[in-house]
């Protein structure tokens, strides 16, 4: 299952929980499409930290989709990264990689704390100040839950 963030943008915030069954990543691929077509800058953050890889014939279908929206995506996703804390998670999406290597290049980091940060600084750099405003209070939420016993993402 995933769960899309978007009362955040520019910053998107993906979750991915447990399995996705192939008709939900039908979903999920319409959605990604959908925000690339708002041909309006933004970062993504997938959170991969609580789920399971995805099968081989999803990954075919992120892979073609990929392929799809490339040109676009490259113009407005100013930011792309994937939060794996797992080692085991980390080698099964570097032997995919390398077996059929994306159009996307994210950046893996080990926790959402440092895809914020991350994204923030990105913001910055291009020239994007709500955006960089937007990740700096989520990653403060997120401190703050966390400092409080929260497990989860602050944003809800």
């Amino acid at each position: 299952m995933y769960i899309f963030d978007e009362s955040l943008w520019p910053l998107v915030l993906i979750q991915r929980v447990d399995s996705t069954t192939d008709e939900e990543m039908e979903r999920i691929l319409q959605t990604l499409t959908r925000l690339i077509n708002r041909r309006e800058p933004y970062i993504q953050v997938v959170d991969f930290t609580r789920s399971r890889p995805l099968t081989h014939s999803q990954r075919m279908m992120l892979a073609a989709q990929q392929e799809q929206t490339a040109d676009v995506a490259h113009e407005y996703c100013k930011g792309f990264y994937v939060v794996i804390n797992s080692p085991t998670a980390r080698l099964a999406r570097a032997v995919t990689s390398f077996v059929r290597p994306s159009t996307e290049n994210p950046d893996e980091v080990s926790s959402l704390a440092e895809a914020l940060e991350k994204a923030a600084l990105k913001f910055e750099q291009a020239a994007l100040p709500k955006g960089a405003q937007v990740a700096r209070t989520e990653l403060r939420r997120l401190k703050a839950s966390q400092v409080h016993g929260g497990a989860g993402p602050a944003h809800g």
